[in-house]
Parts: C-alpha cells; structure tokens; sequence
C-alpha cells in the first residue's frame, strides 16, 4: 500500500491518500476539497471508495462531503463523533473552515474493519481528543493512522468540548500496548514509530508514573 500526506487548510491537517496495489483508494481526513488532492487522485488514478475520518473537527472532515460527491466514496466515522458532522461540536470557526453539514454513510465501532479494494484497516476506538476518536490500523504494514490522538512528542488536546483527558490517556496505553513497532502517521506534524513514542513520548512516559 502506497501512502502520500498532504497538508491542507489553515491548521496544514495531515489529509492521507492510500493506494492498493489495484488501484483502489481511501482517503484519510480530508481537511479541505483542495486542488492538490484532486490532481494527487487523477495522477495516481485512483479510485476513491472510502473517505475515513479520525475525528469530527473541523479540519479534518470539512473536504469530505464534497469528495464524495466527486468519487461516491463511503464517509465512515465513529458512531460518537457523527453528532460532530452536523452541528457547532465540529468547532468550524475555531479551525478556520469552511463547513458544510453532513452525514456519514457508516458508523464505525471499535473492531471494525474497513475495506477498500484488497487493502483492509482496523478500527481502534481512541477517545480523548473526542469522545469518537478513532485510529486505523493497517496491520500487514505495521501502519497506523492516529489523527489527533498520538503526535510525534506529544498527544491531542482534551481542553475542546467533549475533550477527556483521562480517556485519552487510556487511548494511549492501548497503542503503546500493540505489539512490536508501527509507522505512525498523524493528524498534524510529521509521521513518527510507535517505539520513538514509548521511548520519548511526554504523555506516554507519564503512563508509568
């Protein structure tokens, strides 16, 4: 699976475009309907199938209605954070998007698997940031997507509504507890490995206090 990162909107979100080896497409938070993905998409041909959303703010979702419309791709978000597609809770103003309201087609729990082409990914429920925070994992790459969840150095902030710290600490002892090393790639800054992050990670050095 080929990933490409592309930051997009006024928060630079990471937006991430896998391709499988057929051809077949997911995009990860798309933060904004953005020329650069579209010409991303038409150079690889990619066919998008779904759009997979980490989180409900704003600069992670506001290009996803939009993309869909172009691609008839399925949006898929936690079933906690889909109030967050429809209402203030997306947090539009402070993130400086442009948003239009709308529905996902799939609500995802923890567990699930989403499919595009012959590529599968994980589902892992990580609350904290938000109460549906979700990372996707994709497990014969040692891959994980984490968007606000775990940053290089550092984790989401839980002080926007709905935020929990303590749930985002429990969030990030599940991915510590995965085994052996994984690529990480986050919502914002530069992608990380999970053993960088258990070494020097501020949040996750305080789990053992």
């Amino acid at each position: 699976m080929q990933v490409y990162r592309l930051p997009l909107g006024a928060l630079n979100t990471n937006c991430y475009v896998l391709i499988g080896d057929d051809g077949a497409a997911a995009v990860v938070d798309p933060g904004e309907y953005a020329p650069e993905l579209l010409s991303l998409l038409q150079e690889k041909s990619a066919a998008v199938e779904k759009i997979l959303l980490t989180h409900g703010h704003a600069d992670h979702i506001s290009g996803a209605a939009a993309l869909r419309d172009l691609t008839g791709a399925e949006i898929c978000i936690h079933a906690l954070d889909d109030p967050f597609t429809d209402s203030r809770l997306c947090m539009a103003n402070e993130c400086g998007c442009v948003f239009a309201p709308f529905k996902a087609d799939r609500l995802l729990q923890d567990g699930d698997t989403v499919s595009f082409g012959s590529e599968t990914l994980r589902v892992l429920h990580t609350p904290g940031h938000t109460p549906g925070g979700v990372c996707y994992l994709h497990d014969a790459d040692r891959v994980i997507f984490s968007g606000d969840t775990l940053f290089c150095l550092t984790a989401g902030r839980t002080d926007f509504p709905r935020g929990s710290h303590d749930d985002l600490m429990r969030s990030l002892a599940r991915l510590i507890a995965l085994p052996g090393d994984w690529k990480v790639y986050p919502g914002h800054e530069r992608s990380t490995t999970l053993d960088a992050e258990r070494k020097r990670n501020y949040f996750i050095r305080r789990l053992g206090k």
